[in-house]
């Protein structure tokens, strides 16, 4: 275990914030602590398992992002792979919007790739060849499902990715900056091989959403302790500015606030000790429709939010 002091200002003054519980604790008792940096505002777990303790937290077969087809999935789970397959063209013309060059020349690089499905559908449906794609993933499995399935090249950190003669256009953390001990060396290696005219896409959850402040304690994506940071639009561009890049856009994630309510219900169930039945879906079903709404009236009350970075001029 660490105790780290704010990323953004150094400081190791804190505030209390909560106690979470881990939604992959059988007992139900676990509890980690949210504290607020008194000099950035940045929310963050303190104390939190170091770089070498983390890995045991990622439970293989239970943790949704490195979930694979080959893997003997509950049905909860295979809805969860559909709905995932789903959402990938969504996914992807987000990231690829306003892009500068035909689709067969962009150069893209996901940290945080998983098993390798968003780089997949670039190369089977934008044709994107593979030698123009590549990825980062820390986890064994996932990253060797990317590899001998779909064949991406993907590297166990961004340090054993780098490549000076290698500029992206495209880099994509997606639900990843939260989870980085190393997050300095991430953006600074991120900022240095973006493109000139490249985007950096960085997807987060919103400590400031709807869904955050009705489920408390209980809302899903603190997900103490693989997540390590929560950002809102200020903290998160205080950060950047100290990698030479800024924020030129930024929009609500819709399907994270279904996503989000329902397994932020079902935890709270488990916390009371009550089942997860019929009533309770509904009920999450229409909180994440709720929470959904309000994200597209109010953005700042979204669930997530998807942040779009260039390189400082």
């Amino acid at each position: 275990m660490e105790t780290a002091p704010c990323p953004i200002s150094g400081s190791a003054e804190f505030t209390h914030l909560l106690q979470v519980p881990d939604r992959f604790d059988a007992t139900g008792k676990e509890r980690w602590t949210l504290m607020r940096s008194c000099a950035s505002g940045l929310i963050m777990l303190n104390p939190r398992p170091d770089s070498s303790e983390i890995s045991v937290h990622y439970h293989t077969g239970q943790y949704d992002p490195h979930l694979h087809a080959q893997i003997s999935a509950t049905i909860a789970q295979r809805a969860y792979l559909a709905a995932r397959r789903f959402l990938l063209r969504y996914r992807a013309g987000l990231i690829l919007r306003g892009a500068s060059k035909p689709l067969r020349q962009l150069r893209i690089l996901e940290i945080g790739c998983s098993t390798g499905d968003l780089l997949n559908y670039f190369h089977q449906k934008k044709r994107i060849p593979l030698q123009n794609l590549a990825g980062v993933e820390p986890e064994p499995e996932a990253a060797e499902y990317a590899r001998t399935v779909f064949g991406l090249k993907v590297y166990p950190s961004s340090g054993d990715a780098a490549d000076e003669e290698i500029r992206f256009d495209r880099i994509v953390l997606w639900h990843t900056l939260e989870h980085i001990h190393a997050i300095h060396e991430t953006l600074d290696y991120a900022a240095q091989q973006l493109a000139p005219d490249g985007v950096l896409i960085i997807a987060l959850p919103n400590p400031e959403s709807y869904d955050a402040k009705h489920y408390q304690e209980n809302w899903i994506a603190w997900d103490a302790p693989r997540h390590l940071y929560h950002f809102v639009p200020e903290t998160l561009e205080k950060l950047l500015e100290q990698h030479n890049l800024k924020v030129v856009h930024r929009q609500p994630y819709p399907p994270d606030s279904i996503y989000n309510t329902l397994h932020s219900e079902k935890l709270r169930c488990k916390i009371a000790r009550k089942g997860f039945h019929a009533p309770q879906l509904g009920f999450a079903l229409l909180k994440g429709i709720a929470a959904a709404v309000v994200g597209a009236v109010l953005p700042l009350k979204a669930s997530s939010l998807v942040y779009f970075v260039r390189k400082s001029i």
